[in-house]
């Protein structure tokens, strides 16, 4: 009796622990990562798109950069296309900077130039729906279409894309080879197209004086310093102009980066610098005038960054040696917002001179003085005589 409790408590335990073993496993099975997916890899054309800009830039809107891909017809069979020949047509690619369906997202990348920021993602021709009207090769010139953006210059990357159709009209390999000068090159595993975005920014630099005894025509010194940064990689001249209190008069001027140059603005007048690479340093300086009090408002993207004044303790010195301590290089750099340095000019009020008013008083006692003096010499020729 005892043998056979027993057998049946052993074969309990085995049910319970096959089950709980089947149990487990089909648990592992539910939670596991779903099987792959498998695409025919000759059912689409893959390439990839990338994006440069300045580190720290904005992307421009998706409404105003869009990128357009397209695959022409351009050879069968290394040759001419027959005539009449089904030569199906591929739809194009459109994509903005906001797009991004899995799996063709936006990836950031890490390219050697510390100084750039560089997108990427990877789009697809859709080749499953073609049909062939016969075998052979079939090659289609990629190529992106002219960007409308002012601020974004595309690179020049041709591709063939060949598709080879068997007997069954079915795509049996695909293939891109790189084409320049009108002629296909060497295979090419992964086509990229390349986009930099390089945004402008614009400074301004303006002058006044103030002060009854001011004088609004005269001329004040100034200098300016461009300096390229890993932010803008940039060695080159920007034009500016120099306008007068009414807006006309200009005068036209060419600043090379990373040197020094010297200007001179009358009181409302405007230097304007257009086309600066965002993120360009910059750097203004005036020598102290001597009958003037100067002050410098620095807004730089939109924000007030500080203000200045030069007291009487600074007239020894320049403001440029005063506002070289406070007015860094490398901490004041175009953005895309309003940036203008704006010197104002104050000439203390000179008093009147009131000699008679203020000096009553000691007329009277020297008019006192000398009738008293004249009436003694009166008195004392009488008595000698």
């Amino acid at each position: 009796m005892i043998k056979a409790m027993k057998g049946a408590r052993a074969k309990l335990s085995f049910a319970l622990a096959l089950a709980l073993v089947m149990g487990l496993t089909a648990a592992g099975t539910a939670f596991a990562d779903p099987a792959p997916i498998y695409v025919n890899p000759n059912s689409y054309a893959e390439i990839t798109k990338v994006l440069e800009r300045p580190m720290g830039v904005h992307l421009p809107e998706p409404a105003d950069a869009g990128f357009n891909f397209s695959a022409t017809p351009q050879a069968f069979d290394g040759g001419t296309i027959p005539s009449g020949l089904s030569f199906p047509d591929i739809a194009s690619i459109s994509l903005n900077t906001n797009d991004g369906v899995l799996p063709d997202v936006w990836e950031r990348t890490y390219p050697e130039n510390w100084g750039v920021d560089s997108i990427e993602r990877s789009v697809r021709f859709d080749l499953a729906d073609l049909t062939f009207s016969r075998a052979g090769q079939y090659d289609y010139l990629v190529e992106q279409q002219p960007n409308s953006h002012e601020d974004i210059t595309d690179s020049s990357e041709r591709y063939i894309l060949r598709l080879t159709v068997g007997q069954n009209n079915a795509i049996s390999n695909v293939q891109f080879f790189d084409f320049r000068a009108g002629s296909m090159g060497a295979a090419i595993d992964s086509p990229r197209f390349i986009s930099t975005y390089t945004p402008v920014g614009s400074l301004s630099i303006t002058s006044e004086v103030a002060g009854a005894d001011a004088d609004e025509h005269k001329d004040f010194d100034f200098r300016i310093r461009l300096t390229s940064t890993s932010f803008a990689d940039f060695d080159g001249t920007v034009d500016a102009t120099i306008t007068n209190a009414a807006g006309s008069g200009a005068s036209s001027h060419t600043i090379t980066y990373n040197q020094w140059y010297s200007f001179t603005l009358q009181h409302g007048w405007k230097m304007e610098i257009s086309n600066l690479p965002l993120g360009t340093a910059f750097m203004v300086n005036e020598p102290a005038p001597t009958d003037y009090i100067p002050s410098v408002d620095v807004t730089v993207d939109g924000n007030i960054s500080f203000v200045y004044s030069v007291g009487d303790l600074d007239r020894a010195i320049t403001s440029e040696s005063a506002l070289a301590q406070a007015f860094l290089v490398e901490e004041r750099v175009v953005g895309a917002g309003e940036n203008l340095v704006a010197f104002s000019h104050y000439m203390p009020d000179t008093p009147e001179p009131h000699i008679v008013q203020d000096n009553l008083v000691w007329f009277a006692v020297a008019g006192i003085g000398a009738v008293f003096f004249i009436a003694l010499v009166v008195f004392m020729r009488k008595r000698l005589n």
